[in-house]
């Protein structure tokens, strides 16, 4: 069942301005319908610009397959599995799966549990180079991996953190949020990063 957890700010990008938004646990059919009717259709077009997966990373449509509603119905027949989107504006601003079924690969924590995240993305008018314009809202993918550093602790992983990430994504986790590079995961075909007790305190810290 879909469980409100706390509300979380955005930043308005029009206006500067942060607005209050709501972080929630399980994905219901709201969820599912502004993917459908609104992320994919924005999604699709911009996907279709390119020739390629590889080259959709320029205008940051490379997830245009991805299936939420069954990703989720999937989820929620795990113990391992949670779900969490962010709503704001009447809106799914962001959408999230991680699990706890994973092990850390660096050398300082490797074979301790930590918690991955499967999937992560924001609405497509939250990102400048899919809407070729102002984007709306700023601060939706931050919110998210914080939730899943929280969960983290809860589970008594200390912060422990994996993820594999899309290639318009990498200088963020690398470069601003400060994640470790361990470099391109031939079997999933995506760089991995992995986030120490250490980086889980900063990220959180900066939060």
């Amino acid at each position: 069942m879909k469980e409100f957890l706390r509300t979380v700010a955005l930043q308005n990008r029009r206006s500067k301005e942060f607005e209050d938004a709501q972080l929630y646990r399980e994905l219901d059919q709201k969820n599912f319908d502004d993917f459908e009717q609104l992320w994919k259709p924005m999604l699709e077009a911009r996907r279709a610009d390119f020739e390629s997966w590889e080259a959709a990373a320029e205008g940051d449509a490379q997830d245009s397959h991805w299936h939420w509603a069954e990703k989720a119905v999937d989820a929620s027949t795990s113990m391992a599995d949670e779900t969490y989107a962010i709503e704001c504006a009447d809106e799914t601003q962001g959408l999230m799966l991680v699990t706890s079924a994973a092990f850390a690969r660096l050398e300082i924590q490797r074979g301790r549990e930590i918690v991955y995240i499967e999937l992560i993305a924001t609405a497509p008018w939250n990102r400048p180079r899919l809407v070729k314009k102002a984007a709306r809202y700023k601060g939706v993918g931050r919110a998210l991996i914080a939730e899943a550093i929280n969960l983290s602790y809860q589970l008594e992983f200390n912060g422990r953190l994996g993820l594999h990430s899309l290639p318009q994504s990498q200088s963020w986790y690398r470069d601003v949020a400060q994640f470790t590079d361990m470099g391109y995961d031939d079997e999933k075909g995506m760089q991995y990063f992995e986030v120490t007790e250490a980086q889980a305190k900063a990220f959180l810290a900066n939060d």
